[in-house]
């Protein structure tokens, strides 16, 4: 489910309003006409990949033992 809503970001793009945006759509609006705000793209970035990446570790246990389960018969 995580996979279906990080791909959403064209939709979220478009439906939201400013006081209610997702997080990939507020780290693009650092992305601006005239000037990129390097630092604060890069630390929002890093905010919004991290929860996902610390999941990912912690589960990774699991992940692996699950794929090979399926390999193996």
């Amino acid at each position: 489910m995580l996979i279906f809503s990080w791909n959403e970001f064209l939709f979220a793009f478009a439906l939201t309003s400013q006081h209610a945006r997702t997080a990939p759509v507020t780290v693009f609006s650092f992305i601006q006409v005239e000037e990129v705000l390097w630092g604060q793209l890069h630390a929002a970035g890093t905010l919004v990949v991290l929860p996902v990446v610390l999941f990912a570790l912690v589960i990774q246990r699991h992940l692996v033992r699950g794929l090979m389960a399926g390999a193996l018969r």
